[in-house]
């Protein structure tokens, strides 16, 4: 195997990652409302000239939501990567299978764990966004690889 500084690496860096996901996913509901509220404030008062309540709670909303599509692409793009080097020389199949296992697996078990804590909830819905964020980034990523090894192999 001769990716395996490579490996070592990436692992380092998704361990970083996902000890950043497991922070913001076991923060306090209350905790977390706040602060996301403080951005909603922040950017809402450069959108609008005097945003309402509702208008602030909708962009909160998106905010929170945009905030778990950015952490899982991240996630499944180094996944991909991960499964890139780890099966190099078997079918692509393997790889995305790989990746999107892993990622939809922390996905679940990322909402799974907000139900012991105060002020949060296993939501399918985020379950879903996240892996589904997670499996875009892949294919991409396993798409974007599979047209440069064809371009490679007929040149």
């Amino acid at each position: 195997m001769r990716n395996w500084k490579k490996i070592v690496g990436l692992l380092v860096v998704m361990a970083v990652w996902l000890g950043l996901m497991w922070r913001l996913s076991t923060a306090d509901g209350t905790e977390t409302l706040q602060d996301s509220m403080r951005f909603a404030r922040k950017i809402g008062s450069w959108i609008y000239e005097s945003p309402t309540v509702q208008q602030l709670n909708h962009l909160n909303l998106l905010l929170r939501k945009l905030a778990h599509v950015f952490l899982y692409a991240i996630l499944g793009g180094m996944m991909a990567l991960l499964w890139q080097l780890l099966l190099e020389l078997h079918r692509i199949g393997w790889r995305i299978l790989g990746a999107a296992a892993c990622s939809t697996t922390i996905a679940f078990l990322d909402e799974l764990q907000k139900i012991p804590i105060a002020g949060r909830h296993f939501d399918l819905s985020e379950s879903l966004l996240n892996a589904g964020s997670a499996l875009v980034v892949i294919l991409l990523f396993f798409g974007i690889a599979g047209l440069l090894s064809r371009k490679k192999s007929t040149s």
